[in-house]
């Protein structure tokens, strides 16, 4: 059984109680949660390697129950009940032969390939599958394969703007449980701190609704990469820099001005999903990485490998951190407090994002189907969006769509050469990461997707 460490992360300051019963039963976890972590033992974070030999690539496949038919809490009381349960332990592992042999081979091949089109040769390539079992009812085969000079199967990764899939359907989870609705002003639900500071710079946190956060259609500025941000290079110059929330916030401001009116067109920002993950604190009375476990519920979703890197402790079998890279340097040494509120700093394994992806497009994740039909609703705004020539899709709320190999897919990227996505008509999810920034991995990915379709 695994048992979660979590670390100290600062709460926000002035978070006003707007709404007792969420904060209670937020309170209720905090207990829970803090009686588990003193069981927790005292290792490092990341555990040693598997050792071995040298072999560049390796494949595995495990499967495992689909997720218990049990759903999400639609309210506060069933969420702290749900709590209480024990982890799910994780799947065992079964022959390869479950899949043919062929077409392991196929998929092994299109990752060594893609390895040397990396710009680090010392940079790995991973990807999971996850497909529906067609001979064992409700189950899955989840199917993880790497190339490259980290060998092991599933060595945790850093997906960075892939967590800003997993703090939109947090937000979603606060609309079913009634905390926020998707059309409320921004306004009253941020710290006066941030609202300050956003207004001063013309903000109309009026017209700025939960939605428009989630769909990138606020007009805000993003500290990241918006035009002439000093934030990557400022991030790459002192690597060791801890970074705060509100540095990010008075960044957007200081440097970049509101782009236009709220609604009237689509700039992606991760300045808008930093002040989601402060939503999320507010209204739950903790930290962001601990609503969204909760609110998620990653026990009931056997999700045992995901956490947020800068704030909690890794889970304590895990092998270490796979490397990162920009262009050929390694970036490993980054301080991902850079990436810690919202808008991406989750680490995990690629089996078990793609097995979110699953549980999330499968109605597994909401109480109502009305909240994923919510989440993938994509305004005028959001067609075809594209950064910096790169193809997003048609941007929804904390997902993009994409049609590959004759599917219709939902798909997050993340800044070091991660994508996820989910198929839901095919039954199919995958995850690939380069752990390379300004590598596409799209094309690996709609390589992988056509060879399991056709398999």
């Amino acid at each position: 059984m695994l048992t979660w460490c979590h670390g100290t992360v600062g709460t926000l300051h002035d978070m006003t109680p707007r709404r007792p019963i969420v904060r209670a039963a937020f309170a209720a976890l905090t207990a829970l949660t803090l009686t588990a972590a003193a069981a927790c033992s005292s290792s490092d974070e990341g555990s040693t390697s598997n050792g071995g030999d040298s072999t560049p690539s390796a494949t595995v496949l495990t499967t495992s129950s689909s997720v218990s038919a049990s759903s999400p809490s639609t309210d506060t009381e069933s969420l702290i009940e749900s709590s209480s349960t024990a982890p799910a332990t994780t799947s065992p592992a079964t022959d390869q032969s479950d899949l043919d042999p062929s077409l392991v081979a196929d998929v092994q091949a299109v990752l060594d390939e893609a390895l040397g089109t990396l710009p680090s040769p010392d940079a790995t390539v991973q990807a999971a599958v996850v497909m529906a079992d067609s001979e064992v009812a409700d189950s899955e085969v989840v199917w993880a394969a790497t190339a490259g000079p980290d060998r092991e199967i599933d060595r945790p990764f850093r997906m960075a703007s892939v967590g800003k899939t997993f703090t939109a359907a947090t937000v979603l989870r606060l609309v079913e449980l009634g905390a926020i609705g998707l059309d409320d002003p921004i306004g009253a639900l941020l710290t006066p701190e941030t609202a300050t500071v956003l207004e001063s710079d013309g903000y109309d946190l009026m017209a700025i609704t939960v939605a428009r956060l989630l769909q990138h259609t606020s007009g805000l500025y993003d500290y990241a990469f918006g035009d002439g941000s000093p934030f990557l290079a400022d991030a790459l110059a002192d690597r060791s820099r801890v970074w705060t929330r509100r540095e990010q916030i008075e960044l957007a401001v200081s440097v970049g001005e509101p782009l236009y009116a709220p609604g009237k067109g689509f700039t992606y920002s991760d300045t808008g999903y930093v002040l989601l993950g402060e939503i999320i604190e507010v209204e739950t009375g903790q930290p962001y990485a601990r609503a969204m476990r909760e609110l998620l519920d990653f026990d009931r979703l056997d999700i045992t490998h995901v956490w947020l890197e800068s704030g909690e402790m890794a889970p304590t079998d895990l092998l270490p951190m796979s490397r990162s890279f920009f262009g050929p340097d390694e970036v490993s040494d980054l301080d991902f407090s850079l990436d810690a509120f919202g808008g991406g700093g989750l680490a995990g394994t690629t089996s078990d994002v793609a097995r979110f992806f699953t549980a999330l497009l499968g109605g597994e994740v909401f109480a109502d189907p009305a909240t994923l039909e919510s989440m993938l609703a994509v305004p005028n705004t959001n067609i075809a969006r594209e950064e910096f020539g790169v193809l997003l899709g048609d941007g929804a709320h904390g997902l993009f769509r994409m049609d590959l190999s004759g599917q219709t897919c939902w798909a997050h990227r993340g800044f070091l050469g991660t994508i996820a996505l989910a198929c839901p008509e095919a039954g199919v999810s995958l995850v690939v990461t380069t752990n390379t920034a300004l590598t596409d991995p799209l094309p690996i990915a709609a390589d992988l997707l056509g060879l399991v379709l056709a398999g």
